[in-house]
């Protein structure tokens, strides 16, 4: 008769439980990572039009030059169009 130690048998089941359990966990992960695979799209899929709702540029008020004409303000962004509104005659630029 072969001899076993005392719980031998509560370790095999304990055993087996944690396989169980980390096999269990591996299916419930690999699930998830296929699930978020296609939900998600890769940067380089994206057109154009995507992209640009995806980013923001920050606007300051040293960013633009500043003209007023009757009574508004404009800010102009483009140092060449403000160059060429300010050698604008007065009565051309509405002052």
């Amino acid at each position: 008769m072969k001899y076993t130690p005392d719980g031998y048998g509560e370790r095999c089941r304990f055993d087996a439980f944690c396989k169980t359990v980390l096999r269990n966990e591996a299916r419930t992960h690999l699930r998830d990572l296929g699930r978020q695979r296609n939900r998600e799209i890769e940067f380089i899929a994206l057109s154009q039009q995507e992209l640009d709702k995806l980013c923001t540029v920050d606007e300051y008020p040293s960013d633009s030059i500043l003209f007023t004409v009757y009574g508004y303000t404009l800010h102009i962004r483009d140092e060449l169009v403000a160059a060429a509104f300010a050698s604008l005659p007065e009565q051309a630029q509405g002052i």
